[in-house]
């Protein structure tokens, strides 16, 4: 026996099975059930057509203007290839020329969607850094980090989807926060009508 008295090693056998009962007890006790997620990867449907959107816009962001200018542009939005999600295009006269491009991208793994947006004139086809979020209900909110002017900011994007038969689909609406998300300056806002003949 090595030098180990017969009592030892029946004490050493001992513990080594409780230990095992105690692993084996220990992995058959049951995980905490984890909540579902929820397949959102259709909540983005509703943007697939041809569009009329009213915009109202502040005219200066993060400078205490009260200034606000309405226009109008167009927007067809379409599915990407392998469900992977959806994008739509933009246009307007607004700015000379103006073409904008949101493209959204759906993980199942966490139910959540990257929306990223570039476009002819600001970005210069440069995406900016994607907001992130879901859809609870009708509402979805979408937020990210970015810069404005230079400085950090939180960009906040929110979705609102009517009911059915409404005139007006969806609204969606832009803000900022500089104070990490203490206060927001809605910047920008938009509607989605109907409209197979809509020109910028």
């Amino acid at each position: 026996m090595s030098g180990l008295s017969r009592n030892m090693v029946d004490c050493i056998l001992l513990a080594a099975i409780a230990l095992s009962a105690g692993v084996s007890a220990a992995q058959n006790v049951p995980k905490p059930a984890q909540p579902a997620i929820r397949d959102g990867s259709h909540d983005f449907d509703f943007i697939y057509g041809k569009w009329r959107m009213p915009n109202h816009r502040l005219v200066k962001r993060l400078a205490g203007s009260h200034e606000w200018t309405d226009f109008i542009s167009c927007d067809e939005g379409m599915p990407l290839a392998g469900g992977i999600g959806d994008m739509d295009i933009l246009r307007t006269n607004y700015w000379k020329d103006f073409v904008g491009i949101t493209i959204r991208t759906y993980d199942p793994e966490t139910g959540l969607w990257r929306l990223y947006w570039f476009d002819n004139q600001f970005s210069h086809g440069v995406m900016d850094p994607p907001v992130v979020g879901k859809f609870n209900g009708n509402v979805g909110v979408f937020e990210g980090k970015d810069t404005f002017n230079g400085k950090p900011i939180i960009m906040r994007f929110t979705w609102t989807v009517n009911p059915k038969g409404s005139e007006v689909v969806a609204k969606w609406e832009q803000a900022f926060s500089a104070d990490d998300g203490k206060t927001w300056e809605t910047n920008w806002q938009n509607e989605f009508v109907h409209d197979d003949q809509c020109k910028p």
